[in-house]
Formats: structure tokens, sequence, C-alpha cells
């Protein structure tokens, strides 16, 4: 049965696997050891990239006389993570590692030697991933010499073939609380097996600098169906950002442990303005006290202080009855108190106070409080 969700985003970035994950080496316990033993599969959408280190021809000269010159690069669809044919019968693909290779420095044994770095990317065939009948990917390398003899094999490296659900119509929406990301999910399968999920990157306008948001989910329901919603909180005002959801699957054996995750395609950026246009909250436990000095009376306010980290002061109001009210300050106060000596003996006073945040935003004011002095 198909069924959607939306996803507001807010967000997170970073899982690991336990035990043998795919894309990792696996133990294949082969008559001899394997010629290439890092070997190493990553699944992102339909693509898989291939990396390994190609074995120098000194350190394989009891092994094949020749030199490595091809890999043949096998792929066969199963439902474990193993393979445990010797053969590679049907290649899908051939490397020169000469042209293919960067060089790239190890340490073995404490010297720094030159060894051979390989990365190839495989294109998975569209259908292949299924969401009721787990099934994976799993990858053999066969080395030929220049002769086109075969010099040995490699470990074997498994991607899981599960579906991932990309974010379609993502959106945002800006509040006081920061920048919501909403997005829809289609899932054609509930399975047990497989963990449906998101990460949200963000990164400022301008730069290559990626930032994972971690994010905190929560179900709306529309006419249109259910969305789920998260929010960036960790933002500043009056910056450019470039947000990218990418879906995530995650995989788990019968047991319900993790056998491992793959992302799909990132979705298009998606610029967010944060123009701040919100007032801070209406101050609270506004609180007058009538005093008196030789020769003066005056009128002293307290007041609980806001919570938000971008208030820069406050706006002290007065008025006496029947008119309209004053500001009494020319700049925003800074401090939690103010004091009102212009007063006269027999007259009531009512003030009320404002936030106000460093755009110049200023809340609504707060309750009427009365001082009366004698």
């Amino acid at each position: 049965m198909k069924w959607n969700k939306v996803f507001f985003a807010l967000v997170f970035c970073a899982a690991s696997a336990r035990g043998a994950a795919p894309g990792s080496p696996l133990a294949d316990a082969p008559k001899e050891p394997p010629l290439v033993r890092d070997l190493r599969a990553v699944r992102k959408g339909d693509k898989v990239a291939l990396t390994w280190s190609n074995p120098r021809d000194a350190e394989n000269q009891g092994s094949f006389p020749g030199h490595l010159a091809v890999a043949r690069i096998c792929r066969t669809i199963s439902s474990t993570i193993s393979d445990s044919r010797s053969g590679c019968a049907h290649p899908v693909r051939q490397v020169n590692l000469e042209n293919s290779a960067a060089i790239a420095p190890i340490a073995v044994q404490g010297k720094l030697i030159a060894k051979t770095t390989v990365r190839v990317i495989d294109v998975l065939q569209e259908g292949q991933d299924h969401a009721d009948q787990l099934q994976f990917a799993v990858y053999k390398l066969e080395l030929l010499d220049d002769h086109g003899r075969s010099a040995g094999f490699s470990n074997s490296a498994a991607v899981p073939l599960a579906p991932v659900l990309p974010a379609k119509g993502l959106h945002s929406e800006l509040d006081a609380r920061g920048v919501y990301l909403i997005w829809e999910e289609e899932a054609e399968s509930s399975s047990s097996l497989l963990k449906f999920d998101y990460r949200i990157c963000r990164r400022e306008k301008g730069s290559t600098k990626r930032v994972v948001v971690p994010y905190l989910r929560a179900v709306v329901h529309t006419r249109e169906g259910e969305r789920w919603s998260g929010v960036d909180r960790d933002i500043e005002w009056e910056k450019t950002y470039l947000y990218s959801v990418t879906p995530v699957t995650r995989v788990y054996s019968q047991e319900g442990h993790l056998i491992g995750e793959i992302e799909g395609d990132d979705s298009a950026p998606l610029e967010v303005f944060t123009h701040d246009v919100f007032p801070p909250a209406v101050p609270e436990r506004l609180l007058p006290f009538v005093g008196h000095i030789p020769g003066q009376k005056f009128v002293d306010l307290l007041w609980a202080p806001n919570t938000e980290n971008d208030i820069s002061g406050y706006n002290v109001y007065r008025r006496e009855e029947n008119s309209p009210p004053v500001r009494m300050n020319s700049v925003p106060i800074t401090m939690l108190s103010f004091q009102d000596v212009n007063v006269l003996a027999g007259h009531k006073y009512l003030y009320c106070i404002s936030a106000v945040d460093v755009h110049g935003n200023e809340s609504a004011r707060s309750p009427e409080t009365t001082a009366e002095l004698p």
C-alpha cells in the first residue's frame, strides 16, 4: 500500500554501523589470501563508489610473475553480504589500473611509501532496490597481469539494494525560533528491516563549509497528508543559508541489529534568508516601588529579564489617567530597573514596559501597573 509522509526539517548527520557493515571489507576465507584486502563499497543513490589500494608489484613477486595492469569488477546480486564464488564469470567493468590510479603516500612499518589508490564508480540499474525483499550488491575484484593472466582476487564488499526516499516538495518557513524545513516522503513498504530517515546540511551562501543540522521531528496533519517538521535553531539572523536534505535508509537484520545504511542523492539546495522581523516576548513581572528622600519623591521600577539572546534593552512608558502613554527613555534601557523622579505628590501613574532586540523589533507592552504617590 502506498503512503505519504512529509518531513520538516531542522537537521542531523553521522551514523555508525555495528558489526560487519555493508561497504566494509568482508572476510571470505579463500584458499589463498586476497591480493587486495581493503576493497570498500559506499552507495549514494544509484552510484556505488569502489575504492581499494592496489598492491605494488614488489610486494607480490612470489604471487605472480607479471605486472598488475587490469582489475575486473565483479558484481553479484545476493541475499547475503558475502560472495563465496572463486571466479569472476561476469565482470561489470574492467579498469586499466595505470590510467585510473592516484598515488597516495601511506605508512608501512613506520616507513612512508607510495601506494596506489584506485576509485571507481559503478552505476546500479534502475529497479534493483527492493523494499520488501532485502538483497545486496556484492563486489569483488579480479586482478590481471599485463599478459591477461589472473593474479588474484580481492576481499568482498557489499551494499544493500534497499530503496532511499528523496525529499519532495522541500520548502521552508521562518519564525522567531528558527528555520523550519518541510518536505514529503513517499514509501511503498513499511518493512521492519528498513528505517527511513533524513540528514539536513546547511552552509552559508558563498562558503563551501557544510554543517550537519541536528533537528527534532514533529508530525503535522494537513489536508494533503501527514507532514513532518523540524527546526534549525542554531542560526544567525540576517544571513543567507543554503539547505540540502539527504535521504538515509538504515538496514537491520531479522534480529534487529543494524547492518548498515545508505544515502540517497542530496536535494536541490534551498536558499533561506534569515531576516529578523519577529518582536521579542512581552516583558513580565513589572513592579513599582514608591519612595522618597528628603526633598524628593520617586518611583523605582523593576522587571524580569527576557530570555532571548538578542535583546538590546527595554522601553518604559508612563501615563496618567485619561491620557496616552509617553515613552520615558530616549534609547533602550540596558538595566532591569528604572527610576522616575519626575513625579508629583497626590498623582497616580500607570507604567508599562516593552523589550527591543538588536534589529529594532519591539515587543508589545506589558500590562500596566500603578504607582500612587501620597
